[in-house]
């Protein structure tokens, strides 16, 4: 019976050391654990505090420089007539939370209304129009509908299409490329 004691006390003390030098130490990865972040980092194990957050980051007055198509207004009998659509666009935006995951971009007094993805993804809501002056037909309807991206805190982009209703001429469509940065 001792020899058994012995033999277990043996066995036990050996498989202890065999488990206890098979632990490893446990790195630790510093970065964004949030998934909900747009900088999240599946590798990462210890939350470091640097989770970027799309909603968050688009927030705020930003720098816009447009790039937009031309268009040209087309009377029947009359003419045709070009309007500078990137002098229409300020020369900057503020944006601002207004439920989660909703912004409002106020563009020359008019409100526009976009969803912001958890990646950045920003999307224009439907049944959005600003009023636009034309300077040739005067104030103007203007459905607006687009996507863009906000990259980082500092940056990020936006496409719009421009439906304009205009007297006489019908609907003319037109796109903007729009640059934002803080």
């Amino acid at each position: 019976m001792k020899n058994i004691f012995k033999i277990s006390a043996v066995l036990f003390l050996v498989l202890s050391l065999v488990v206890s030098s098979c632990k490893k130490e446990e790195v630790l990865i510093d970065g964004c654990t949030d998934i909900n972040a747009m900088n999240y980092q599946d590798l990462a194990t210890n939350n470091d505090g640097s989770c970027e957050y799309a909603y968050d980051n688009a927030q705020g007055l930003w720098n816009i420089s447009s790039e937009c198509d031309d268009l040209v207004i087309s009377i029947p009998l009359v003419g045709d007539f070009p309007v500078p659509l990137n002098d229409m666009f300020p020369e900057s935006i503020e944006i601002s939370g207004e439920e989660e995951e909703v912004i409002s971009m106020d563009i020359n007094g008019n409100i526009v209304l976009a969803d912001v993805a958890n990646d950045g993804e920003v999307t224009i809501q439907e049944n959005q129009e600003i009023s636009l002056d034309t300077g040739v037909v005067g104030e103007v309807d203007v459905d607006i509908t687009g996507s863009g991206m906000i990259e980082s805190a500092s940056n990020g982009d936006l496409t719009l299409n421009l439906a304009f209703e205009i007297p006489l001429a019908g609907t003319q469509t037109s796109s903007c490329e729009i640059s934002f940065t803080k």
